[in-house]
C-alpha cells in the first residue's frame, strides 16, 4: 500500500496576511516621503545657492558704484519714464524713496484671512534705476541667469486703485520668483508711526510721511523741488517687522482676526552701506531665519 503522504507538494505559495501588506506599503511610503524630502531639500539647497549667486552680483555691483561715485545710491531715485504713465508721458521725471517696505494705499482683498493689504514699492527696481547714471546695468547683470531678470511693475490687475502708482522696471527675482529686496541706510530698521511706546500687539503699525521735514527723515534743501511730481501723495511709507510669537500672543488675547501684513526683515544696515536679500522659500521677509543674506543685518524687536 502506498502512503499518499510522501507524494504531498511541499512548495505551496502562501498568501501575504493584510499585516505583511500594510508594512511593505508603510515602507514604501516612508522611503517614498524620504525620497520627496531629500528632492525638495535638495532643490531648495539649489535655489538657494542661485540666489545667493544674485546677491553677490548686487553687492559686487554697489561696490562698483561706490568706486566709481564716491558715494552710495541716493535715497530718493529720479525715474526717467520709458512709457506714458500715471497721467506723465515718456521722458518726464518722477521720484521715489528707495524703501523696502509699502506706500500708504491700501488695496482691498476678498481673502478674509487678510481683508487689505499696502502697494510694496519694487526696491530692487529702484536700485537699478539709481546706479544707471554710473555704471552699464546690463554688464552688472550679464552674469545672472536671464528667467531672474524681467521688466516687471507691481500691479494688481483685480484692483483699479493701484494704477499709475509705480511704472514698470527692470526687476531681479530670487529663485522662488519674488523679487530681490534692497535696503538703504536711510530708511533701514523698523519705520512705522506709534503713539506709544509699544505698537499694539495685532497691530502692523501707521505709515509715516518721510516728506514731512518735522519727522526729520530730509530737510526741505535736501528734496527736489519738483518733488510733486511722485505719483502718490506725501509718501507715507511704512516698513515694519511683525514676529510670529506676536501674531499667536495676539491671537491668544483675541486681538488678531487675520494674520498682520509683514512688509520686511526690520533689519538695520550694520554699515552705511545699503544691503541686498531675499525672503527666502516662504516669501515672507520678516521670518528671517530662512531669509538669504550676502551681508547680515542687525535686527531689533518691533517693541
Amino acid at each position: 500500500m502506498i502512503e499518499t503522504s510522501r507524494f504531498k507538494p511541499t512548495n505551496v505559495a502562501r498568501a501575504f496576511t493584510l499585516i505583511e501588506i500594510l508594512m511593505v506599503v508603510s515602507i514604501i511610503a516612508l522611503l517614498a516621503a524620504i525620497t520627496i524630502g531629500v528632492g525638495a531639500s535638495m532643490a531648495d539647497a539649489g535655489r538657494k545657492r542661485a540666489t545667493e549667486g544674485v546677491l553677490q552680483v548686487l553687492d559686487q555691483s554697489l561696490a562698483g558704484f561706490i568706486a566709481q561715485s564716491g558715494s552710495i545710491p541716493p535715497s530718493i531715485v529720479a525715474v526717467t519714464l520709458e512709457e506714458n504713465f500715471g497721467g506723465k508721458v515718456r521722458g518726464e521725471i518722477v521720484y521715489y524713496p528707495a524703501v523696502d517696505g509699502v506706500i500708504d494705499v491700501v488695496i482691498p482683498n476678498d481673502d478674509p484671512s487678510a481683508p487689505e493689504r499696502h502697494y510694496p514699492i519694487n526696491s530692487i527696481g529702484l536700485y537699478l534705476i539709481s546706479i544707471s547714471q554710473s555704471l552699464d546695468v546690463k554688464s552688472v547683470l550679464s552674469s545672472v541667469d536671464g528667467s531672474m531678470i524681467r521688466h516687471f511693475t507691481i500691479d494688481d490687475p483685480d484692483t483699479a486703485v493701484v494704477e499709475g502708482l509705480q511704472p514698470g522696471m527692470l526687476t531681479v527675482f530670487d529663485a522662488w520668483g519674488n523679487p530681490i529686496r534692497y535696503v538703504h541706510p536711510k530708511f533701514d530698521g523698523i519705520i512705522e508711526d506709534s503713539s506709544s511706546s509699544r505698537r499694539v500687539l495685532g497691530m502692523a503699525g501707521d505709515p509715516l510721511d518721510i516728506l514731512d521735514t518735522a519727522i526729520g527723515y530730509f530737510t526741505a534743501e535736501a528734496l527736489p523741488v519738483d518733488l510733486s511730481f511722485v505719483p502718490f501723495d506725501g509718501i507715507a511709507i511704512r516698513r515694519n517687522k511683525i514676529l510670529q510669537i506676536d501674531q499667536e500672543e495676539a491671537r491668544q488675547n483675541g486681538g488678531l482676526d487675520y494674520p498682520v501684513e509683514t512688509d520686511s526683515d526690520g533689519g538695520k544696515c550694520p554699515s552705511q552701506r545699503p544691503y541686498f536679500y531675499s525672503a527666502g522659500p516662504d516669501g515672507d521677509p520678516s521670518t528671517v531665519e530662512d531669509n538669504v543674506y550676502t551681508t547680515m543685518p542687525e535686527f531689533v524687536r518691533p517693541f
